[in-house]
């Protein structure tokens, strides 16, 4: 699979967790303060602490991962217009070097 189509699929998956995980979450802390015990609810807050301290620093190194293959495939792209760049000079001067003949 390309970079592009598996960094497509991954922000799909952080947005749809992004939007999904944090009402999950408050709605199982709502139950729990309404219907649990104060131990559960106190179990409940440093799981859901926990877990989401785990996520932030997981999608931290997961978008420092996409930004440096960003970055390696910026400068493939500079190296491949810098080529094409010297074979359109190379292209002039056959192109000058030709009319210069025919006048």
């Amino acid at each position: 699979m390309d970079f592009k189509t598996k960094t497509i699929k991954q922000i799909r998956l952080w947005a749809w967790a992004a939007a999904v995980l944090p009402i999950t979450a408050l709605a199982g802390i709502f139950f729990i303060w309404r219907f649990g015990t104060h131990d559960l609810f106190g179990l409940a807050m440093i799981i859901g602490e926990t877990t989401m301290f785990s996520i932030a620093v997981i999608w931290w190194w997961w978008a420092m991962y996409v930004m440096r293959n960003l970055v390696d495939h910026w400068g493939e792209t500079k190296e491949k217009v810098a080529d094409v760049l010297d074979d359109i000079k190379a292209i002039k001067g056959i192109v000058t070097e030709v009319l210069k003949e025919d006048k």
